[in-house]
This record gives structure tokens, C-alpha cells and sequence, in this order.
């Protein structure tokens, strides 16, 4: 059996524990352990010890991590290896309204998101602009990526500088591996903005 209510839907006869909202939000600001989560995504399993060795967090920071995300529900244990626990991560998505404006948290951004040190414009637009900004301008580049949107459009729907929006879709290029060998972003002249690019606008706004 499941039910729908106004702030519950698809819950099943027993709905999932979910705990540790503070968590979610960490996520977003703290780089280690959205990089831990991530690696633990990315890998479908892991155990305490494989982590210990491919971050470069201390061992204890590791399993307070662990302990953390898994008290949120954002990973479980799925069995054990030789006595050592054995974790995969659980797929989220949280959605924030306000002001009219809705946004929503994934497992997608977050990987992004972990790779903030790394790569300094990512951290810049996230801290200077906030999360509703960052996510646009993440679907923004997918599009920019299959062609849909130019980087002049992106910088004019994200109110971001043309040089650090050329910046941020480089750093997403990279880090979702997006194009192919020869594809790379390319940049813009003044009179490439013309009225077709104009209704593009309009139409991502509408959305």
C-alpha cells in the first residue's frame, strides 16, 4: 500500500527514514563530504577502509562522515565484507521554493559541487550567486553542450560575467565530460547575439 498526502508522496506502508536534515544542507557547503558521498556513488558499494584510502580526509573524519550520511538516509550498509561494513549511496532530491522560484537538489549537483577546491569558479558562482544560480547555469551548459544555448545566452539568464561563465562551462565540460575529443566551449562576438538567440531567451524565461 501507498499513499499521497500534501507533503508525502510514493510512500510506501513503511516510509524510509529520513534524519539528519542539517545533512543535506552540509552537503552543499561542505566539499569532503560531498566528495565522500559521491565516491560512494560513484563506485555503487564501498567499505569504510577503500574510503580511508582514496580521500584526503583523516581515517576518523572518514567514518565520522559515514555515520553522518547514513543517519541522513543518504547511504545505507548493504552488507559486510570480512566484518567491515559495506555501503552504497541513495539517490535524493530535494526541492526548496521560494519566492515562486523552485530548485532542486541532486546527486548530480552535489558531484559538482564537491569538485569546488578544485576548480575555483565553482566555488566563486556557488558562494557569490547561490545554489538557484548555480543549478540554472548546470542545465544551462547541458544545453549549451547539445547545442540549445550559446554562452552569451547563458550569461545573460544567470546574470553571471561572460568571462566567468566561459570559466564555468570550461570547469563543466571537464568535470561531467560533456562533448566529445574535438568539441570544446566556444566563445562569442558581440554580433553573434542576433533575434533568433533573443527568442531562445524568452523561451528558457517562460520555462
Amino acid at each position: 500500500m501507498s499513499y499521497d498526502t500534501e507533503h508525502v508522496r510514493n510512500a510506501g506502508e513503511t516510509p524510509g527514514m529520513i534524519t539528519g536534515i542539517p545533512t543535506f544542507a552540509e552537503l552543499l557547503e561542505n566539499a569532503s563530504l560531498a566528495s565522500l558521498y559521491t565516491s560512494i556513488r560513484r563506485t555503487a558499494t564501498a567499505t569504510g577502509p577503500e574510503l580511508v584510502e582514496s580521500t584526503t580526509v583523516s581515517k576518523k573524519t572518514v567514518y565520522d562522515y559515514l555515520h553522518k550520511l547514513e543517519q541522513a538516509g543518504l547511504i545505507s550498509k548493504v552488507g559486510d565484507d570480512g566484518g567491515t561494513a559495506v555501503y552504497t549511496a541513495e539517490e535524493f532530491e530535494l526541492t526548496l521554493t521560494v519566492r515562486e522560484t523552485e530548485v532542486s537538489i541532486t546527486p548530480e549537483l552535489i558531484e559538482v559541487i564537491a569538485q569546488k577546491n578544485e576548480y575555483p569558479v565553482i566555488k566563486r558562482v556557488f558562494e557569490d550567486h547561490g545554489i538557484v544560480t548555480f543549478a540554472l547555469a548546470y542545465d544551462l551548459v547541458k544545453a549549451h553542450s547539445e547545442g540549445d544555448v550559446t554562452i552569451r545566452q547563458i550569461a545573460t539568464l544567470t546574470d553571471l560575467s561572460p568571462g566567468t561563465t566561459y570559466d564555468l562551462v570550461e570547469a563543466l565540460y571537464s568535470i561531467l565530460d560533456l562533448g566529445d575529443d574535438e568539441s570544446a566551449p566556444t566563445t562569442y562576438a558581440p554580433d553573434d547575439f542576433d533575434e533568433d538567440e533573443g527568442d531562445l531567451l524568452g523561451e528558457f524565461a517562460d520555462e
